[in-house]
């Protein structure tokens, strides 16, 4: 191989298929009911039963992985592996998991000045943090170099477009994302909220839909008007709504849009904050939505 690639447990993939791609991880923490637990699925089932707490009415909360923790990550793969790391982090608008992941590498290079960590800001989470470590995959898989590889990922991290389609309000209001009437409202009405993550990694409501059949729509002209016209592929996250998620890739195959739809599922981290229920469509285009969260 020719660099470590390494990311944090919000790029939702099973354990077992980082181990397979031989991608390291260093896993974030999650608490119900005043009991840490760990993301490190490697099951359907396990993403399901965080779902079934969820919708018992139990709370979740999360926490960030702290530079002292990243840093004994990283020196433990400095001492275990060769080459140098290509770390993707989950987005520093959601999270300091990216800053501290930066803050952790500075502190190791400086004691291992032979060796280079790229610790970069994905500025997207769960499956669009998937795409981003799969185009790492591939180029490290070709022999590129961390270096190269870290630039050319800054440049696909511009291009990536994330539409992100809210099912249960509830969750979005106690993390801040909708206020607490356009929740009541949307909830009595059937409006789900459609937000997007813009050109600094941040979540920022766009616009709203009425309905599921009109939500799926509104998904497949989103990826008609910002996709790249070569792109091929196109990742779907989901809230543990499986039959959603297929029927949107169906429709996305159907028209032509796209030969490769991947769909996996979003994980605790960002489930916690999404509730259950709710989708996401991840693509290439030509440059990220620059839009800022309203004050």
């Amino acid at each position: 191989m020719s660099f470590i690639l390494s990311s944090d447990s919000c790029c939702d993939c099973h354990k077992s298929e980082l181990k397979t791609h031989n991608i390291k991880y260093i896993s974030m923490a999650y608490i119900i009911d005043d009991v840490e637990y760990r993301d490190h699925y490697d099951s359907d089932q396990e993403y399901r039963d965080f779902y079934g707490v969820l919708r018992s009415g139990k709370m979740s909360k999360t926490t960030q992985l702290s530079p002292f923790e990243t840093a004994e990550y990283f020196e433990k793969l400095i001492k275990e592996e060769k080459g140098d790391i290509v770390h993707i982090a989950l987005s520093g608008g959601l999270s300091n998991t990216a800053v501290n992941a930066q803050l952790a590498a500075k502190e190791v290079m400086e004691k291992y000045p032979d060796r280079k960590i790229y610790a970069i800001d994905s500025k997207a989470a769960t499956q669009g943090q998937r795409y981003i470590l799969d185009v790492a995959r591939q180029l490290r898989d070709e022999g590129k170099s961390a270096q190269e590889t870290a630039q050319y990922l800054e440049e696909v991290i511009e291009r990536l477009h994330h539409f992100i389609f809210a099912k249960d309000l509830f969750h979005l209001k106690r993390g801040g994302r909708v206020s607490p009437a356009v929740a009541m409202v949307g909830s009595v009405l059937g409006i789900r909220p459609i937000i997007i993550i813009n050109h600094k990694g941040q979540l920022v409501p766009f616009d709203k839909e009425r309905g599921a059949t009109k939500t799926l729509k509104y998904a497949v002209n989103a990826f008609k008007e910002y996709a790249k016209k070569d792109v091929s592929k196109a990742y779907i996250a989901h809230a543990d709504d499986i039959e959603t998620a297929q029927e949107l890739k169906n429709m996305l195959l159907e028209e032509n849009l796209v030969k490769e739809v991947k769909i996996g599922y979003i994980g605790p981290i960002i489930g916690t904050h999404t509730g259950p229920g709710t989708i996401g469509l991840v693509f290439e285009g030509e440059k990220r939505i620059k839009i800022d969260p309203q004050k």
